[in-house]
């Protein structure tokens, strides 16, 4: 499997939330690869998302960087309050 450079994983997840928002505000501020195999990708979001939002970006990641059948984690990291 292969690293995907964070820019682009970002580029990916911004134009997927412009096509259909979460709602409520919810978004993924960013996200990072944090390892290839399996690849896992951290998302850091300013509230939590719905599974079937989570199951929406996690296709949007497959499709964008050719993982086909490649299981992919997603992690999902809250953005703390504090500075």
């Amino acid at each position: 499997h292969r690293r995907v450079p964070t820019r682009d994983v970002n580029r990916v997840l911004a134009a997927a939330q412009q096509q259909q928002p979460a709602g409520q505000g919810a978004r993924v501020l960013y996200a990072l690869q944090g390892a290839v195999d399996p690849p896992t990708f951290t998302l850091f979001v300013n509230r939590e998302l719905p599974q079937a939002y989570l199951r929406y970006l996690e296709r949007s990641i497959r499709e964008a960087f050719g993982f086909g059948s490649t299981p992919i984690k997603l992690r999902v990291r809250q953005r703390s309050e504090q500075g």
